[in-house]
């Protein structure tokens, strides 16, 4: 399947971070199910839920989502939650933004078509790193991360990697479940070469494309917009049923893909954090490699859907919670969506 990318150690990871929403818009940013209701729908919003014949709890019962952090309405975005995670990524590490070689941005949410992503970033910062975006579906954070190891295996020696998303800019009232399903956010990495580090770093990982038939989940309006285009073509749009079955197909494959190139690796890993979209995901994930998946479970229960975002969102968790405990344990992660583009790592902490 695709390519694999064999263990490059000696990475640490200096720093990371995560930023969402209400940390700059305040706490009205951060959004129950009921609040949804209400924005997209208006006061009679139970009274519309009845006559569509849906069920309110249905967000918390089949996803698992209960609360998410929302840039929609407002001048903040991608970009700003970018420069909110490196800069606190950046201030945990110990180094400063001249000490970068290489900043690599990922997102499906970037706050301009042409612009990128990363080098507004860099410009912020006043860094003259090397600055570029990866685009890949879900699979940008993660493919984001595989990249900077591939980078300070041949040479670079501090690295910024960031995974952003403002998705609730691109959802609307037509699809409902999409709609209270997406939160915004940002995650940031400050990785480091170091001798020290010995084992830690990159164990193992692989990336492909899977071919796919149906209508995908996308936002489909076509660059630039014309006269002629209609506003909802600039919102996200459900799959069909097609499309469903080859996502599924792939998430399997992408699994049996990580296991069967490392497979003493994956025996006994200290946690999953993969893309997270519904809870039963998360936990067909988590089963297949008999590992635990709380944390993913509890991104998705208080912040929803982040995208390209979540596994990275994920990792700074797990770092955040298993602290010195966690080191010289190794996580594992997988993502799969898009087009359909396929990313799984192993990372030891």
């Amino acid at each position: 399947m695709g390519m694999t990318v064999n263990a490059i150690p000696g990475i640490r990871i200096a720093g990371a971070a995560n930023a969402w929403p209400e940390e700059l818009l305040g706490e009205s940013a951060r959004l129950t199910n009921d609040e949804v209701y209400r924005s997209l729908l208006g006061g009679d919003w139970r009274q519309q839920l009845s006559e569509r014949d849906w069920d309110a709890s249905k967000i918390s019962d089949v996803y698992g989502v209960q609360f998410r952090g929302w840039t929609r309405g407002s001048d903040i975005g991608s970009l700003e939650l970018s420069i909110a995670a490196a800069e606190k990524a950046l201030s945990q590490s110990g180094f400063v933004a001249s000490d970068l070689d290489c900043i690599i941005s990922a997102t499906c949410s970037p706050h301009q078509i042409t612009s990128t992503l990363s080098g507004k970033i860099a410009n912020h910062l006043k860094s003259t790193a090397a600055a570029f975006d990866i685009r890949a579906g879900g699979a940008g954070g993660l493919n984001a991360m595989i990249t900077a190891a591939l980078y300070h295996n041949n040479g670079c020696k501090v690295s910024l990697v960031i995974s952003a998303e403002s998705s609730s800019k691109y959802i609307g009232a037509h699809d409902l479940a999409n709609s209270l399903l997406f939160g915004d956010g940002a995650s940031a990495m400050v990785l480091v070469s170091d001798e020290s580090a010995g084992d830690s770093g990159l164990v193992g990982a692989v990336m492909a494309n899977s071919s796919w038939i149906g209508k995908a989940f996308t936002v489909p309006g076509i660059l630039p917009p014309t006269k002629m285009t209609k506003t909802e073509e600039y919102l996200f749009q459900s799959p069909d049923k097609e499309y469903l079955h080859c996502l599924a197909d792939a998430w399997i494959k992408a699994g049996e893909s990580l296991r069967n190139s490392f497979p003493e690796q994956c025996k006994s890993l200290a946690a999953v954090l993969p893309y997270a979209v519904t809870k039963d995901q998360v936990n067909a994930v988590a089963t297949s490699f008999d590992s635990p998946s709380d944390i993913s479970q509890s991104l998705l229960l208080n912040h929803g859907c982040i995208g390209c975002a979540s596994p990275m969102a994920a990792l700074v968790h797990y770092i955040e919670q298993a602290g010195s405990s966690g080191r010289h344990k190794v996580v594992g992660s997988l993502a799969v969506a898009g087009g359909i583009s396929c990313a799984g790592m192993l990372w030891r902490f």
